[in-house]
């Protein structure tokens, strides 16, 4: 292990090997590299409900909660089989520890596949994760960084610790967002400022985030967890069905109808269960 090791110390020591790509290497990825940590075993996805919210975590690598095509599938199975269960209100996607969200793509684990492999199952569980009928937050109990940013702009809300940072590292790799990031960060800021993040590589303190609109909370670690059980509890005085309907309503596109028709179909269900149906 490199524990009080800077990492421009380990930059010095991968120049000197000769090792390249280095400065795209996360900092669990060098020490792997450099020989100073055992290679991490694969991400899962540890799944929680009390109280109305369900909590699926992400645990895996060096604590870096790496993002295989697997594992965000797995991700959204979970999801789905979460929000069917009554007594859930929200599902909040988490990482473990209190220093990385997630360090997005697993690199090691796509790098044979094609590119459209790789973009269209990890768009897919993301839209899945996306399109749930229960509000979803992303609580980011530590760094984001590229795919894992797509990850997070597909829930409904996010919110994240003090001293957490954003990374749109993509397009330093030689990428663009893979898993439908880009547009939805388009929805959140103007255009250009979305274009800026990217093509600048930049790296968003939590507050800058919030300053933004990327982000609707920041809080402290030990607060986390608390407010999303909040957002559970407060979500829980609207009836699910409504939540539900209302939900797809606000993707863009919708046609007014579709509009008139869910509120139609819940005011008649709740005439119908009151007894005023004719």
């Amino acid at each position: 292990m490199s524990d009080g090791v800077l990492l421009y110390q380990l930059h010095d020591q991968a120049r000197e090997r000769g090792l390249d790509g280095y400065r795209r290497m996360s900092r669990a990825e060098l020490e792997v590299a450099l020989g100073l940590a055992e290679p991490p075993g694969p991400t899962v996805v540890e799944t929680e409900v009390r109280d109305g919210l369900a909590v699926l975590t992400l645990r895996g690598g060096t604590g870096d909660n790496p993002l295989s095509l697997e594992v965000l599938e797995q991700l959204a199975d979970e999801a789905e089989r979460a929000a069917a269960d009554e007594a859930v209100r929200v599902v909040a996607i988490t990482g473990a520890g209190d220093r990385i969200f997630s360090s997005g793509a697993d690199l090691a684990a796509v790098s044979g596949l094609a590119g459209d492999e790789v973009t269209s199952r990890g768009t897919a569980a993301c839209e899945r994760i996306a399109r749930l009928p229960v509000p979803t937050v992303a609580l980011l109990n530590g760094h984001a960084v590229g795919g894992a940013i797509d990850l997070a702009l597909a829930c409904d809300w996010r919110i994240a610790s003090q001293g957490s940072k954003l990374r749109f590292i993509h397009n330093e790799l030689g990428y663009c967002p893979p898993w439908g990031g880009a547009q939805r960060l388009a929805r959140l800021v103007p255009p250009g400022t979305a274009l800026r993040l990217f093509a600048t590589c930049e790296l968003l303190s939590a507050d800058e985030a919030r300053q933004l609109g990327l982000l609707d909370g920041v809080v402290s670690i030990d607060r986390l967890r608390g407010r999303a059980e909040a957002l559970a509890l407060r979500v829980g005085r609207a009836t699910k069905q409504s939540v539900a309907a209302t939900k797809p309503l606000l993707h863009p596109g919708v046609p007014t109808d579709a509009h008139g028709q869910r509120f139609a179909e819940l005011w008649d269900a709740r005439r119908a269960a009151n007894g005023d149906g004719g």
